[in-house]
Order: structure tokens, then C-alpha cells, then sequence
């Protein structure tokens, strides 16, 4: 292990890991801001995750292309970039437009901090990068669950509208770090005109498992959007969870996700990636059916697990996809995985919002469990064939 492998992970995990401390407190704020300056209509908190959400699906793909071409840093950094202006608009709103205006915005800035460091991440790191990314990502989640915990405890310090600038602060020493100990990789010589080939990239879609992978990744990005939105929602309404409980929920959550990138990566690595996809999602789909069913403690309990095993097949079927791209087409196809998790995220709540008026959302939750159980059912069923191959 290289100082320049060891500086180029500890930069974009450390950068990552503090601006994701301010995630943690802004995302726990904001529902209760929206519903303040919307008058109390809390119908339009689910737009916070859609808002989100859109940049994945429109500028993923094109932002990891343009990475391939002209290297990761100034992405890196552009990120950083928009993730402190997010929390300046967000500092501020008058009202709940402005809110979705920044929730964009952020969107677009942690574009980099998910999809194209771990890209850089798996060059570095080419036969232990289910480890690395998984840690990166651990990382991550360890930071997110401790923001939610920040806000009860200093509540002047990040009540209303203060956690909003600290987030700003905690990007800007972000860009800060990513400046000082990232260098700009770019294509080696003679090989620029084939990564500007997205049709090559989409070659890598003829490969089925690639293909149902991410429709798994569309489903692991609806089951964010619904941990995130809904479920909580669904938690105050019918399970009476109080404030404090939605906080608690919360950090579970990320706890959970952080324990299980952590676990899972090394063990991809070893045993093999479908493995570790396929247990993911079958755990999750066992979760989501009894979760509704369950009290209050079993319930928080179930949804960590139900989001753990979600995360656990991130990041074995990030490294899965990963391998199967040459180098030069890594941030292209981390890009692609963030559009399919990008459709789930915006448009699994929606629906499942829609349905769930009509069918009761117990039925809901039971559903989506089917789903994952049937993805995980078709992985296994092609692994098992060996229907597979790698574009270089």
C-alpha cells in the first residue's frame, strides 16, 4: 500500500466523513423547517427526497463521463462547491420553495462525494476495493448518525437555521482537504477518445447481470427514499413516534448502514460479489414484511436492518459493477448506478405514497419486500448460470 494510495483514500474519506456530519443535522431539520414555513402542511415534506433526488437522474451519467475525460478533482471539488452553497440557501429561505431549490442543489453537490470517489477509490484499491469502499462508506453513515444526535443535544447551536451554516463550514474545509491532497487523474495517452464513447459504456448494459443489478440498485434507491420519507412518516401517524423516536430512528438507520458496508465489503471481496447482493436484498425484503407488524422497538429495530442490508448491497454491487468497467470508464459507470438508484429515489416514494392511500401502506411495505425477494431470486438464478462477461 502505496503514501499515495493511503493520502487519495484518507483525503476523500475524511472530506466525505465532515460534510456528511452536516448532512446528518440538515436532514433532520428541514422537515420540521418546511412545515413551519408552508404553514404546517407537512404534505409537502416527501418532496424533500424528490427534490433531491432529480440531479441524480439528470446529471449522474454526464458527470461521471465528463470525469473520465477530464479527471475526478474538479468534480470533487465542484461538488464540495455546491454542497456549502446548498446550505447558504437553505440558511436563507423565506419559504418552503426555496428549501427544494437548495435540496436540488445539494443533490447535484454530493454527485462526486457518492459515485465518483468510489470510482477513484476501486482504481486505487483493484483487488480490495469491496473493502475500501466499503469503509469510505462507513465512514460516511457513522457521520450521518451522529448529526441527527447533534441537534437535541446543542439545539441552540443547531436548531432552526444554525445547523444550516455549520453545514456550509464543514463543506467548505471539505473542498479544503480534497485541494490539498487529491491529485487530477486523467485518462492515459491515446485513451481519451474511447472513454468520450458513451456508447461503449452502454455496451456494459448487454451484460444480464449487469442489467438486473441495477434494477436492484433502482429498488435499494426506492428503499432509501422510503426509510426516508414515508416510513417516518408512517412511524409519527400509526406508531405515535414522538420526536425524539424519529431521531432515534434515524441514527439506527445510519448506524446500521455503516455496520454492514463495513461487514459486507471485506466479505464481497473474499466469497464473491453475488453472494453478499443476494443476501442483502433477501435480509432487506424479510425486514420490510415485518416491520409494520412489529412494535415500537422491533420496529425501529427491523427498519436499521431492513436499511443495513440495503447497504450491504450497495456496495457489493458498486464493486460488482466496477469490475466489470476498464478504468477508463469507471466514473461513467458510477455515474450509471447513481441514475438507477436516482429513478428508485424519486419515484418509489410517489408511488408508493399513491398506492398506499389505496392499498393501506402495511400492504405497501409487504410489497416492496416481495420485490426485493423476487431481484434477489433472478441474481441468483444467473449467477448460477454463469451468464456473465467483462468489457475491457
Amino acid at each position: 500500500m502505496t503514501e499515495s494510495k493511503i493520502k487519495t483514500f484518507l483525503g476523500l474519506a475524511t472530506a466525505a466523513a465532515i460534510s456528511m456530519l452536516g448532512v446528518g443535522i440538515v436532514t433532520s431539520v428541514l422537515p420540521g423547517r418546511v412545515i413551519s414555513l408552508s404553514g404546517g402542511d407537512a404534505s409537502l415534506v416527501g418532496l424533500l427526497a424528490s427534490s433531491f433526488a432529480l440531479p441524480y437522474i439528470f446529471l449522474q451519467v454526464p458527470f461521471g463521463n465528463l470525469s473520465d475525460k477530464y479527471g475526478f478533482k474538479p468534480f470533487l471539488l465542484f461538488g464540495y462547491f455546491l454542497s456549502g452553497a446548498s446550505g447558504i440557501i437553505f440558511y436563507f429561505s423565506g419559504s418552503a420553495l426555496p428549501i427544494f431549490i437548495g435540496r436540488a442543489v445539494q443533490g447535484a453537490g454530493e454527485i462526486p462525494v457518492w459515485a465518483t470517489a468510489p470510482a477513484l477509490i476501486s482504481i486505487a484499491y483493484p483487488l480490495h476495493k469491496g473493502k475500501m469502499i466499503g469503509i469510505y462508506t462507513a465512514a460516511i453513515y457513522c457521520m450521518l448518525a451522529l448529526g441527527p444526535l447533534l441537534v437535541p443535544v446543542m439545539p441552540n447551536l443547531f436548531g432552526e437555521r444554525g445547523g444550516f451554516l455549520f453545514f456550509s463550514s464543514l463543506c467548505a474545509l471539505a473542498f479544503i482537504i480534497i485541494l490539498v491532497t487529491q491529485k487530477n487523474r486523467k485518462p492515459l495517452p491515446g485513451s481519451v477518445k474511447e472513454s468520450l464513447e458513451i456508447k461503449k459504456a452502454f455496451r456494459l448494459l448487454k451484460d444480464l447481470p449487469v442489467r438486473i443489478v441495477l434494477v436492484g440498485i433502482a429498488l435499494y434507491g426506492c428503499g432509501q427514499g422510503l426509510m426516508l420519507s414515508i416510513a417516518p412518516g408512517w412511524l409519527v401517524s400509526v406508531k405515535q413516534f414522538g420526536g425524539m423516536d424519529i431521531g432515534i430512528v434515524f441514527s439506527v438507520l445510519y448506524i446500521c448502514i455503516a455496520g454492514a458496508q463495513f461487514l459486507y465489503g471485506p466479505l464481497s471481496d473474499r466469497y464473491g460479489r453475488e453472494t453478499f447482493m443476494i443476501l442483502g436484498l433477501i435480509s432487506s425484503a424479510v425486514a420490510w414484511s415485518l416491520f409494520p407488524y412489529a412494535g415500537k422497538l422491533s420496529s425501529t429495530l427491523l427498519l436499521g436492518l431492513a436499511a443495513g442490508s440495503l447497504g450491504g448491497f450497495f456496495v457489493s454491487s458498486m464493486a460488482f459493477l466496477n469490475e466489470k468497467a476498464p478504468d477508463n470508464l469507471k466514473g461513467t459507470i458510477s455515474g450509471a448506478y447513481y441514475l438507477f438508484w436516482g429513478m428508485g429515489y424519486f419515484l418509489g416514494p410517489i408511488v408508493c405514497g399513491i398506492c398506499g392511500t389505496k392499498l393501506g401502506m402495511e400492504k405497501i411495505f409487504v410489497g416492496f419486500g416481495a420485490f426485493l425477494l423476487l431481484t434477489a431470486a433472478t441474481i441468483y438464478l444467473i449467477w448460477r448460470k454463469g451468464v456473465s462477461r467483462k468489457y475491457a
